[in-house]
């Protein structure tokens, strides 16, 4: 016992570690209060603070790419001479997959479709038209586009540069030394930083082992007919999703991580590229091309777009709920991410973690919404029956059955869902661990030096949150819980950009790869573009000192 308590940093995991116990232990002993509570939470939330959402997702976005295509985007994080730990396919394979590998599969088939069947209320379009078809995926587009990727981007860039230039620590609070010093990094505002950060990670994948366990349970019931009971069935899916995610992190980035990662990217590619080909090609470039265009156009206006007077409850339902799930994942997302970056430059931090994942979610969306719209309209393929029999969760299954090779098809959407949720958890296990363990070191090639210890409890806890929220009311309770825990999330990525803007104006200060040539170099440049006295003073004798 006393080896495993050395072993961990008490500062940064006791106190999170009590609060989950807590919140789980109250969502065990009464699902029923615990559900209402999230009820409730979420439409005050919805009704009061939705625009909060928009305002900081929207800087954000602007900070992510200020970042990227300004002189900062030059800037190499571990410094000029660090170089790249492995090839840019493994990190774009483990960057995507990381983050929302398990969304897009759940949502691909089901959310253009739906937009489609039930269109936003505030459109005025009737269910099944044509306009409901085409407006259907620049909506899913405005979803999973440019803000969600925002979010994780500006997340990792609040993290990136004073870990990797600056050197401070693996943990959440080090976004904040350029703003807060080390007394701000290390004491009450960044403990309470690292505890809230790592509350909501697990409720956030508490969430995502819930959809994993609907969807594979409902393809279950869809494709086998099996009749046992889900209260038997989800908790055995969840303690194997535990089992494997907890097992594969204890294996490090270099290993199971990026392999799994690898070969789920394979399987992503054969199964979009055969729905192509047989899901209605023609009219997937179509409607996909309509829908980018649509997209562009709307970005803007739809961002700050609330329905003040229509309030259908869309917004809430659906865009809100996504910010904020967005969000709750970001801290702990954009820390792993970083570790992937040493050697590349903050151009490539953003072109990586954000224009790069967008592409394959237009391919991939544009693909499965489509020809699911297709199927629907034109080829007598009721996927939306079945949805209304099964629920949401069954989406993709119903719309692998019209395929070609539907049998083979369907086994590996089954696959690709196990993989989708596996590379999450597992890269978010291993980050936890990393934040909570005492010794906080690295191996030569880049791997945290943490405990089995930490992996098994994080690992344990997400599963168990996942099966709370199950039992406190199945799909919406899930949904519905992760828009109580955005908002502080946006408070703390905005926080660490404004941290992140000061340290990269000042890289003579907090950069610590630059030589002492280098620091002179960038304080003379200042000079020249320096009109007042005051500062060129400070300047120059800041210029002598070095």
């Amino acid at each position: 016992m006393r080896k495993i308590i050395s072993e961990i940093d008490i500062k940064t995991f006791l106190v999170p570690a009590l609060l989950v116990v807590a919140v789980l232990t109250v969502g065990v002993v009464n699902p029923e209060g615990f559900g209402n509570l999230i009820k409730v939470a979420f439409a005050w939330i919805s009704s009061n603070l939705g625009w909060m959402y928009d305002i900081g997702i929207a800087c954000l976005l602007v900070f992510c790419l200020w970042a990227g295509f300004s002189k900062v985007g030059n800037i190499r994080l571990g410094g000029k001479a660090a170089k790249p730990n492995m090839s840019m396919f493994s990190w774009a394979a483990i960057t995507f997959t990381s983050g929302m590998a398990m969304g897009v599969v759940f949502y691909g088939v089901g959310e253009g479709l739906f937009n489609f069947m039930a269109p936003p209320g505030f459109t005025g379009f009737e269910a099944g038209s044509p306009e409901a078809a085409e407006a259907a995926l620049s909506y899913v587009f405005f979803h999973w586009g440019f803000h969600p990727y925002a979010i994780y981007t500006g997340s990792g860039l609040g993290f990136a540069f004073v870990f990797w230039n600056t050197k401070r620590s693996f943990s959440l609070s080090s976004g904040l030394y350029p703003l807060l010093g080390e007394k701000g990094e290390q004491g009450g505002w960044g403990n309470t930083v690292n505890w809230l950060c790592l509350y909501i990670m697990v409720g956030s994948l508490g969430t995502n082992m819930g959809l994993c366990a609907l969807q594979l349970t409902a393809g279950l019931d869809y494709v086998f007919g099996s009749n046992y009971p889900h209260d038997l069935v989800h908790p055995v899916i969840i303690i194997f999703l535990a089992v494997c995610g907890i097992t594969f992190a204890c294996s490090g980035i270099h290993k199971a991580i990026k392999y799994v990662s690898n070969t789920n990217m394979v399987f992503f590619a054969i199964l979009v590229v055969w729905a192509f080909l047989f899901g209605g090609t023609q009219f997937i470039i179509n409607n996909t091309v309509t829908s980018i265009g649509q997209y562009l156009g709307m970005m803007v206006p739809q961002t700050f777009y609330l329905e003040p007077a229509k309030q259908s409850g869309w917004i809430g339902d659906w865009t809100l709920y996504y910010w904020a799930w967005w969000l709750t994942v970001a801290p702990l997302t954009g820390l792993f991410l970083i570790k992937l970056a040493r050697g590349r430059t903050i151009r490539q931090f953003v072109l990586v973690n954000m224009f790069i994942p967008i592409g394959f979610v237009v391919i991939w969306f544009g693909t499965f919404g489509s020809s699911a719209i297709y199927q629907q309209l034109y080829n007598g393929l009721d996927i939306w029956a079945a949805i209304e029999q099964y629920g949401f969760p069954v989406s993709l299954f119903a719309y692998l059955k019209g395929l070609p090779l539907s049998g083979v098809m369907t086994m590996l959407g089954f696959l690709i869902i196990f993989l989708s949720f596996i590379t999450q958890s597992e890269s978010m296990i291993y980050t936890m661990a990393g934040m909570t363990s005492a010794d906080k070191g690295e191996t030569a090639i880049g791997e945290q030096k943490s405990p089995t210890f930490l992996k098994v409890f994080w690992g344990a806890a997400i599963a168990i949150m996942g099966y709370i929220l199950l039992k406190s009311g199945g799909l919406k309770a899930v949904q519905q819980s992760v828009v109580m825990l955005g908002l502080p999330v946006l408070v703390i990525l905005l926080v660490n950009a404004v941290s992140f803007i000061k340290a990269v104006n000042n890289r003579e200060t907090y950069d610590l790869t630059l030589t002492d040539e280098e620091r002179k170099n960038i304080i003379r440049e200042k000079l020249q573009d320096c009109a007042d006295d005051q500062k060129q003073a400070a300047l120059e004798e800041r210029l002598r000192s070095i």
